[in-house]
């Protein structure tokens, strides 16, 4: 394209860079986000994988910070025809013995399905729940949206407004506690302690890591919010994309970036694949991953000593997911229905982990480079959004998870094993519901940890995370020190992605609290309050 000139130049078109665009092209900037690929939203992506009509969510499908992250309003992204539900039934663990348990909008519900299993269990879900609540906001402002701090200062900050004197579950001791001692500390049933494993393993915390019990009650506290969005993932992309083009910012698709230009020690723009020179006349900032930004597009020089060696030793994490998108001509139907009906409603299912240690077990095979034993996560999305298949059809998603790189083969031996190991994850499924037969699956298409990185290169490895989610690698210390404030050694040249504090997922926290640190460091009004 012709050489050209903007305030700022956004590097990637994910949920990120568009959301960090909007906010400043709202405060007067030209803003110009360039990305590599041929649309815009990164993960956000739904793609019909299998049959006409039938829309797959190919990355991120459960959205559970909807109404809780201040980007959504501030940005009036429902203005722009963003729509969200929010399923009665949220979730659901069915059992081989024919139980189940679920988990409702209604906590009273859920809290009598738990009693099932253990009343004194239930009783103490009641509590967590309802303490973690208590502090929600609180957490998420101090410990999501906001740039990081540390565990000390945190741990003081708790001692200081006597939170460890009054509450019963949160505690500095967290930070040095796995979520699956904390299950064992404040519960009984394995089955009980499986599911709320389940939930926080599908977050993407790896239930045995030592300090990841820290953020287990923001995981409790929006284990009632996952929302499914309407028409497929990307049709929050495509608000981003509406809301800022109305705001004066230019996507430029099919534009990958091949260099940040550098002048003085400052980002001063970048130079395009095709040869065009984009200049900024304010910063540079980029939504991708470590490894281009800095590997790729910033010369060795210009960065100071050590800087490349921590970024090529920074860790990501050590499993991913394997992915079965299927056509369906019906929704599962539970064996474990007899036992409780509200089964068959639940939007988002955990068949077969009966225990923590067998979810433990997963994480060793995945290290290890093992398929471990299928025990899914499936979805219907058809349940409750009637748009993303045709009458009379379902969209079903089995996610399971799974090693990047196989120990005999490495990560290239997914494309002779995905189908084989596609069609034991489905049997798996059909166990449990048993009128998934062949005639049930019209289509179905396997989607593997190689397939992610491919598609989306930012993700390192299948990393869909932008790191390893460990206390290592939390707050001030993600990714590390150098970056952990959305700066960068380089003047003007900022991170906003999903390696910087929090992490990913689609919670839009990189980008907001990229946000504070510009407004601080360029002096803009802060509309957004």
């Amino acid at each position: 394209m012709a050489d050209a000139t903007y305030d700022a130049v956004i590097i990637g078109a994910g949920h990120n860079g568009m959301a960090l665009g909007t906010y400043l092209a709202r405060c007067g900037w030209e803003v110009a986000i360039f990305e590599k690929r041929a649309e815009e939203g990164g993960g956000l992506c739904t793609e019909e994988l299998t049959r006409p009509g039938f829309l797959h969510n190919v990355h991120c499908n459960y959205h559970t910070l909807v109404g809780v992250c201040p980007v959504y309003g501030d940005l009036d992204l429902h203005d722009h025809g963003l729509r969200y539900v929010r399923p009665p039934v949220q979730m659901a663990s069915v059992f081989r013995d024919g139980t189940a348990l679920t988990v409702h909008t209604d906590l009273d519900k859920t809290c009598a399905s738990i009693a099932r299993f253990s009343q004194k269990d239930a009783d103490t879900f009641h509590r967590l729940y309802d303490e973690t609540r208590g502090y929600l906001d609180m957490i998420l402002r101090t410990l999501m949206y906001s740039p990081p701090i540390s565990m000390n200062d945190i741990t003081r900050a708790l001692v200081t407004l006597g939170v460890e004197e009054r509450a019963e579950f949160l505690s500095v001791h967290l930070r040095r506690t796995t979520i699956n001692q904390f299950l064992d500390q404040h519960f009984e049933n394995d089955k009980v302690k499986a599911h709320l494993a389940f939930h926080a393993a599908v977050a993407g915390y790896s239930t045995d890591r030592k300090g990841l019990a820290v953020s287990f009650p923001l995981l409790v506290g929006k284990i009632d919010n996952w929302h499914l969005c309407v028409g497929g993932s990307h049709a929050l992309a495509h608000s981003l994309w509406e809301a800022f083009g109305q705001a004066g910012g230019r996507v430029f698709l099919k534009h990958g970036v091949e260099q940040i230009l550098i002048e003085d020690g400052k980002a001063v723009g970048v130079k395009l694949e095709d040869g065009g020179v984009i200049r900024a006349r304010h910063l540079v900032a980029s939504s991708i991953d470590l490894e281009q930004t800095f590997l790729k597009m910033v010369e060795p020089t210009a960065l100071p000593d050590g800087f490349t060696n921590a970024v090529e030793k920074y860790p990501h994490m050590d499993w991913s997911f394997f992915s079965v998108h299927l056509a369906l001509n019906q929704a599962p139907r539970y064996t474990a229905a007899d036992f409780d009906p509200d089964v068959n409603a639940a939007w988002v299912v955990n068949v077969g982990y009966e225990s923590p240690q067998e979810i433990n077990q997963h994480w060793q095979d995945a290290r290890a480079g093992r398929l471990p034993d299928p025990k899914p996560n499936c979805a219907v999305n058809s349940l409750y959004d009637p748009t993303d298949a045709p009458e009379g059809g379902y969209t079903g998603l089995i996610r399971q998870f799974a090693p990047y790189r196989l120990a005999e083969g490495g990560a290239e031996a997914w494309d002779r094993v995905a189908r084989d190991y596609g069609r034991r994850c489905i049997d798996r499924w059909r166990e449990f519901a048993p009128n998934l037969d062949d005639g049930a699956v019209t289509s179905w298409a396997t989607y593997t940890p190689l397939d992610i990185s491919r598609r989306i290169p930012s993700m390192v490895q299948g990393d869909w995370m932008g790191g390893l989610i460990d206390v290592d690698n939390m707050l001030d210390k993600r990714p590390f020190a150098e970056l952990s404030q959305y700066r960068t050694p380089i003047g003007n040249l900022y991170m906003c992605g999903a390696t910087q504090h929090p992490h990913g997922f689609v919670t839009f926290a990189p980008a907001y609290n990229a946000l504070q640190v510009i407004a601080d460091d360029y002096h803009l009004e802060r509309w957004w309050r």
